[in-house]
């Protein structure tokens, strides 16, 4: 979430200094609450994030007597923000020990990108909802997932930190699922539960090896 509301700031900024008129009418939670409503209406644009705030961006155009011209630059401005994370120092050094022994695959319900967030070298493939379009907790980019490398859900592991996304998604797909519970939260669902709790990678490294 800090990685999006850098994002978020960085291209209110943009729209300021570009399109004035919209910074004028809304503030930067106004806006989000407009994309928030986009969703509700149509709730398809889930599954593709980067389609949704052109949209967004498309309706802002509309309502304020701008052209479309703008809207890739204007996006592009909030994709190249939203890559600027900071791993946790976990990250690499586990990664770098299990790309030797699994096939590593990335899943993401947005728009990361791991070529551009440094990940790229330390996974084999990533998939996106808007591939599948289907969003995790449905079980379609798991299955994406296990079809490329021929592999059973016994075979395969799913490591997250969202108990609904990661854990149910992974349950409905077969497979077992590993939440990684960095804040020491408590476990709120009651229908499941995770099958393995680590406190961070390194935890994951000692489940695996």
């Amino acid at each position: 979430m800090p990685t999006i509301m850098h994002a978020e700031n960085i291209s209110y900024q943009w729209l300021n200094a570009h399109l004035p008129r919209i910074t004028q009418c809304y503030s930067i939670e106004s806006l989000r609450d407009k994309r928030k409503q986009l969703l509700q209406r149509e709730p398809l644009l889930v599954n593709d994030l980067s389609e949704a705030r052109r949209v967004h961006f498309r309706e802002l155009a509309d309502e304020l007597d701008y052209g479309y011209d703008w809207i890739d630059e204007g996006f592009k401005v909030f994709h190249d923000a939203r890559q600027k994370v900071t791993l946790y120092d976990d990250v690499l050094p586990v990664l770098e020990q299990l790309k030797s022994k699994f096939h590593l695959v990335a899943l993401t319900n947005g728009n990361a990108d791991i070529q551009k967030t440094g990940l790229g070298d330390l996974f084999d493939r990533q998939i996106s909802a808007a591939d599948v379009m289907a969003a995790k907790p449905d079980p379609a980019m798991f299955h994406r997932a296990m079809q490329y490398y021929a592999v059973t859900p016994e075979q395969t592991l799913h490591v997250g930190d969202h108990e609904v996304h990661d854990i149910d998604g992974a349950h409905r797909a077969g497979i077992a699922g590993v939440w990684v519970n960095r804040a020491n939260l408590s476990w709120q669902e009651t229908d499941y539960s995770a099958d393995y709790e680590v406190s961070d990678l390194n935890g994951l490294l000692d489940l695996l090896l």
